[in-house]
Parts: C-alpha cells; sequence; structure tokens
C-alpha cells in the first residue's frame, strides 16, 4: 500500500506528505462519520485534513503539501469489492485515491464535481495500471 500511495501522490505532485490510512469496521466508520460529519451512516471512506488551517482551495502553494488521514472501511471495500465483481486490492486503491483527492481538496456533493473528481480517480487507476479491471465502483 506505501508505493501506490507514494505513486498516487508523485503523480498528483505532492512534495511533501504525511499520510495515515486506517482500516476501520463498518461500526467504527459509523461511528467517526456522525462524530465529524454529523451523518448517521457508515460510508466507505472518511478523509481528515490535519494541516493548519485545513484545505485552502484559493492556495494553489498548498497544493504541493499534504497532511492528513484517511480512515477506510474494510467490511465495505469487500462487500464492494464482491457487488462490483473486482478485486480487493483495486477497491481499497480506489478509496485511497479518493481520500486523497479529498485532501487534495477536491469534493462530490455538486453533480459537476463527482463527475470531475470520478475522471480523476479513473485517470489515476489507468495511471497505476488498475483500470481494466472493471467500471468504476461504488458511490464513494
Amino acid at each position: 500500500m506505501t508505493r501506490i500511495t507514494k505513486t498516487i501522490l508523485r503523480y498528483e505532485k505532492v512534495r511533501r506528505a504525511e499520510l495515515g490510512v486506517v482500516f476501520v469496521s463498518s461500526q467504527k466508520i459509523k461511528a467517526l462519520n456522525k462524530k465529524f460529519l454529523h451523518r448517521d451512516y457508515a460510508t466507505d471512506v472518511l478523509a481528515f485534513d490535519l494541516r493548519e488551517g485545513g484545505i485552502s482551495r484559493d492556495s494553489k502553494a498548498r497544493r504541493g503539501e499534504l497532511m492528513g488521514d484517511i480512515v477506510i472501511s474494510a467490511d465495505t471495500a469487500a462487500y464492494n469489492a464482491g457487488i462490483y465483481r473486482t478485486s480487493l486490492e483495486r477497491e481499497i486503491i480506489l478509496y485511497v485515491i479518493h481520500g486523497i483527492l479529498h485532501l487534495l481538496g477536491y469534493d462530490d456533493h455538486r453533480p459537476q464535481d463527482i463527475q470531475r473528481m470520478r475522471k480523476k480517480e479513473q485517470e489515476i487507476l489507468i495511471y497505476l495500471g488498475k483500470k481494466t479491471e472493471t467500471a468504476v465502483s461504488g458511490k464513494l
């Protein structure tokens, strides 16, 4: 996972990064989602920006730096890998990409933001040689 993460960061031109990737149960990610985002449901991945001041979408200078944690629901990854007929490894890589993109300022609340994020996810999956297994999985 470290090699893949470093490759993603390099591809996104992140010069300095402190990144943690944590795997938890669906119950734990639901509790974190409720506590920090006030959403009372389990999700697949959460990203926590740990930089002072958080994400500054207007500052290009901050784009080369990243400090955060990505929390992945191992249960959801395994379930979605089965549903979308992909490997667990590829599903987890997709979640790591998704989390990193959030930490870089990408959003997925509006339709145009979702489209932009999915396009970038696919671009990175192709770069990693992981695109061929299946179409985009999950709702992320």
